[in-house]
This record gives structure tokens, sequence and C-alpha cells, in this order.
């Protein structure tokens, strides 16, 4: 199920994906490229322009 959560970044170059078999189970695993990582810093600070400074 993961894998169809991950098509769009992969798609768009966000994100890239390894697979594996151990102990009989597939395994997948998501890692930000460095355009997905950009891409994911510049919306993070879109994000903070819109709340604001947060104070605890």
């Amino acid at each position: 199920m993961l894998s169809k959560h991950g098509a769009v970044p992969m798609e768009a170059g966000h994100v890239e994906q390894r697979k594996a078999v151990r102990d009989t189970r597939q395994c997948v695993w998501l890692r930000l490229t460095p355009h997905g990582r950009a891409a994911y810093r510049a919306d993070l600070a879109a994000l903070r322009a819109v709340v604001g400074p947060v104070t605890d």
C-alpha cells in the first residue's frame, strides 16, 4: 500500500525507492531526492510564512 502513496512523489522526482526481501517479506524504503528535499523545504517555508512564528 505504501507504494501507491509514493507513486506521485516518485513520478515528480521527489522520492526514490528501494525494495528488498527480508525474512520472506517485501520491504520498501523511500528516500527524498535532492530535488524532493528542496521542494519539502520550500513547502515548509511557505507554511511557516502563512502561520507566522510559533511560540511555546
